[in-house]
Formats: C-alpha cells, sequence, structure tokens
C-alpha cells in the first residue's frame, strides 16, 4: 500500500521560496515571507532587499524572476513582493503608502510597492487597482490624487510612479477585508451634487452573493422632490459605474 505522501507546511513552503529567491542575483536578503493556503489559490507576500545602485527596470526584472521562482514552488500562487535598497528598511512607508492610497475614492487595492533612495530622495513605484469601468481620465485622476496624498504624507517622496490596474470583479474581497474604500468612494460621489447637504448611514450588506448598499442624503429642504429624485438615479448609477457588482442601491432622501 503506497505511503500517502505529506503536504510541507505553510512554514516550510515559505522557507523554500525564501532559499530560492535569496539565490537571485543582486537579491541580498528576502524575509517577512507569507504563505496563506486560503481560497481558490495560495497567496504568497514577501520584502526583499536589493542592491543600491538598481535602478526601477532593473528591479522589475529581478520581481519576475522572483515571481517565477515563487510559482516554481506554488504554481498558481498570487505573488505580492515588496522591495527596499540594502540597509534602508521601509516597512513603515509601505504601511504608509497602503493606508494613504487605498482612502483615496476610487481605489481599489495597492501593492507591489517599491521603495528606492535615489541621491538621498526616496521614489516609489507601485500598482493600483481601479475599477475596470472607470475611464481613463478617471483614473488618471484617482492616480495623480493617491501621488498628491502620499507626498503631502511624507515630504521625503520626491517620485512616485503608479502602474493602474483594472479590478472588475473584487468587490466581494474587500467587503470581507475593508468597506473603508467603498463609503470613501460613495462620499466623493455626493459631492458632485452641491444639493446634497450631508451623506450619512452607509451601510454594506451582503446576502449570499447579492451586495445591498444603503445610503441617506439630506437635500436642501427648497429642492423639490422631482430635482431630487433626478440627483438620487445620477448617483446610483455613478456607484454603479464603479461597482457593477452592487446589485440593490437604496438612497433615503431627507431635508437637511
Amino acid at each position: 500500500m503506497p505511503i500517502p505522501l505529506v503536504q510541507p507546511s505553510e512554514k516550510e513552503t515559505a522557507e523554500t521560496i525564501r532559499r530560492r529567491v535569496e539565490a537571485i542575483k543582486d537579491v541580498k536578503s528576502c524575509r517577512s515571507v507569507s504563505v496563506q493556503m486560503t481560497g481558490k489559490k495560495p497567496d504568497v507576500e514577501m520584502s526583499i532587499e536589493l542592491d543600491n545602485s538598481l535602478e526601477f527596470e532593473d528591479v522589475h526584472k529581478i520581481i519576475s524572476k522572483v515571481e517565477r521562482e515563487t510559482k516554481n514552488v506554488l504554481p498558481d500562487a498570487r505573488v505580492t513582493v515588496q522591495t527596499e535598497p540594502l540597509g534602508l528598511y521601509h516597512g513603515d512607508l509601505w504601511k504608509l503608502v497602503k493606508d494613504v492610497a487605498e482612502k483615496v475614492p476610487g481605489t481599489r487595492d495597492v501593492h507591489n510597492i517599491h521603495v528606492q533612495d535615489i541621491n538621498g530622495k526616496l521614489c516609489l513605484d507601485l500598482h493600483l487597482e481601479v475599477s475596470a469601468n472607470m475611464t481613463v481620465k478617471q483614473a488618471h485622476d484617482v492616480a495623480s490624487q493617491v501621488e498628491r496624498s502620499l507626498k503631502a504624507a511624507n515630504p521625503k517622496i520626491s517620485e512616485i510612479t503608479v502602474h493602474l490596474e483594472s479590478a472588475s470583479d473584487i468587490i466581494s474581497r474587500e467587503l470581507g477585508r475593508n468597506e473603508t474604500e467603498l463609503k470613501f468612494s460613495i462620499e466623493h460621489i455626493v459631492e458632485r451634487f452641491p444639493e446634497i447637504k450631508a451623506v450619512h448611514g452607509i451601510r454594506t450588506r451582503k446576502l449570499d452573493d447579492d451586495i445591498h448598499v444603503v445610503l441617506r442624503c439630506h437635500f436642501d429642504p427648497n429642492l423639490s422632490i422631482g430635482q431630487a429624485h433626478e440627483i438620487t438615479k445620477k448617483i446610483e448609477s455613478a456607484i454603479r459605474d464603479e461597482y457593477p457588482n452592487i446589485q440593490r442601491i437604496d438612497i433615503h432622501e431627507e431635508p437637511a
């Protein structure tokens, strides 16, 4: 009777990946390797130290090698790699980038954050997910706001390169992990209408695969109900443009 194969643990798999990655030229160290086998595909996250002299073009080539080595161990893995120059640990900066960028209305996720110290200035390279239903201009405006917010949060950041990615079907992941982005996005949409004096009570409910959003808008009390309904329709349409997976939107119209 054949002996059943024992699958390596997440810790053992992470150690195998770390050894393979550290064997790549110009990778000085690989730390914080995380392997999570939940969901349909395993998630692998890591941070690596690189030679100080590398340019971002070189960094991207190394990242491709890191991803290949990781997928030699876990073929279906989703791989997220953060990089930093040798001797310059910026774990807190990565957190700042995610915290600041993901609060900008319209962003879905920020990952693959790379930091380089060039002549004493910090240069960032990051991937930003936005709705696949956004126009090119809308996506560009979101990326520009991310850049402005990051430079305001840390004046040492002198250059930011944003790679835009579409994310058309990740709202269920957002709802399970972080509803803040959806809330900020709705508030940003409502700001387009000066007739609305306040918005509150934004709630998201998930029943099976159905997404239900509820919010309350306080309108100028002198506005006609017909005008309020027209604005409500425009708000619903704008929300669905960014979140096509939302099945139901209830907007309660109230006087300010």
